[in-house]
């Protein structure tokens, strides 16, 4: 059985801010690379769950 490989972010902790379109699919690939992110919140939501893409 071969060793498994470590994750390239493995132990980097991202603080995710973002609230636009582009910022958290970049977050989740920061992610799916291996780092573990924490999410802050507005509470009154994010902006782009009231908008509708083109």
């Amino acid at each position: 059985m071969m060793p498994q490989k470590r994750a390239p972010l493995a132990g980097i902790t991202v603080i995710a801010l973002e609230q636009a379109v582009s910022a958290p699919f970049c977050t989740r690939v920061l992610a799916d690379f291996g780092a573990r992110v924490i999410k802050v919140e507005n509470p009154k939501g994010e902006i782009s769950l009231g908008t509708t893409m083109m």
